[in-house]
């Protein structure tokens, strides 16, 4: 199996000229077989047709890249409400909307934080917790993810 930055590329290059984006992959072992969970979006979201049709490129790019190796359980999602944060683009694009963070190494003693994305630009951002803003540069971080407040 190629590494999983490889397969990345290599599927988020075929969506990108349908207009969909590939925002994250998850491997994982299932049983003898792998997990590939793809999460994928475009603008105005994606519904469960696109999830199939994105099915079938996904698997065409995987057999035809010859990208893994054995059998292979293959899943198309759309990101979800608490989609992961990734890229500068994500977080720009979500300036004004709440997000989980977790840095790498800790900051005031403290890892996870939770705020609104301030500000963000190609080189960090900023998220504002309700009392303190803190300045995050993208490579300080472990993982991101939107964290909305759901009322029901």
């Amino acid at each position: 199996m190629k590494n999983k930055n490889y397969i990345e590329e290599a599927v988020a290059q075929a969506l990108s000229t349908q207009g969909y984006e590939l925002i994250d992959l998850i491997i994982q072992a299932h049983g003898s077989k792998k997990l590939l969970q793809f999460f994928v979006d475009k603008e105005g979201g994606i519904n469960l047709n696109d999830c199939e049709v994105l099915s079938n490129k996904i698997d065409a790019v995987l057999t035809m890249e010859n990208l893994i190796d054995g059998a292979y359980i293959l899943e198309v999602s759309s990101p979800g409400i608490k989609r992961v944060l990734k890229k500068p683009e994500h977080f720009k694009r979500f300036v004004g909307e709440r997000a989980k963070i977790y840095t790498k190494e800790p900051i005031e003693k403290r890892a996870c934080f939770t705020g609104l994305i301030d500000s963000a630009d190609d080189e960090g951002f900023v998220l504002d917790d309700g009392t303190t803003k803190f300045t995050f540069k993208y490579d300080a971080l472990k993982k991101a993810n939107l964290d909305p407040v759901t009322e029901f």
